[in-house]
């Protein structure tokens, strides 16, 4: 959902279709140059406004650059289908769905500026990242709650290990061969239930 800037000054409402268009211009080029080179000069003509109406909106850079991470947001909840296997092949395409452009090309910005601009990439890591792997701990809690895998594994760990791998993946290698995401997705799983699984 994309973030508006308030609007309780007087005057004329604000146009949000105009707010959701810069915002939209803000992400593109958040995609293309990061936040070391965001320009507005180049946002506003992605956004085919005036300097003026962006500044109007969000005064400092800063708070446009964070307004249009926030919009990436993602909510994503544990599908409980019963079993490990089945909860990891759905939330693997649910990440793999959230990894489409433009939040790729933002996770490789963000990798790369992340320690230059921590507050300002915080937002994107905490609803994007951070998201993600909590959603695969939440389905290894419940695994471990029905006895599908030992209670020793630091499920934090896998959790980030599982989501990091389909993250390399995307923004490493985003053109697969045919097949090579579904070899890639039922390798992953397999290799975290062998990891996992209770063996007697």
């Amino acid at each position: 959902m994309t973030a508006h800037p308030g609007s309780g000054s007087r005057g004329r409402p604000r146009d949000l279709a105009v707010d959701d268009r810069i915002v939209r211009a803000a992400v593109e080029e958040l995609a293309e140059a990061g936040v070391a080179t965001f320009s507005l000069n180049s946002v506003a003509v992605r956004a085919r406004v005036a300097k003026r109406s962006i500044y109007s909106r969000w005064p400092d850079r800063d708070d446009l650059i964070m307004a249009g991470l926030a919009s990436l947001s993602v909510g994503m909840a544990p599908p409980r289908t019963g079993t490990l296997d089945g909860d990891l092949a759905m939330l693997f395409d649910q990440i793999a769905d959230v990894l489409a452009e433009p939040r790729r090309s933002v996770l490789a910005r963000c990798a790369a500026e992340l320690s230059a601009y921590p507050e300002l990439y915080a937002v994107f890591k905490r609803d994007v990242i951070d998201q993600s792997m909590a959603v695969i701990e939440d389905a290894l809690v419940d695994a471990r709650a029905r006895g599908e895998i030992r209670s020793d594994d630091s499920l934090a760990l896998v959790a980030e290990v599982f989501v990091s791998a389909i993250f390399g993946r995307s923004t490493y290698a985003p053109h697969t061969q045919p097949g090579g995401v579904s070899e890639m997705k039922s390798g992953l799983i397999a290799l975290t239930l062998h990891t996992l699984t209770v063996r007697g």
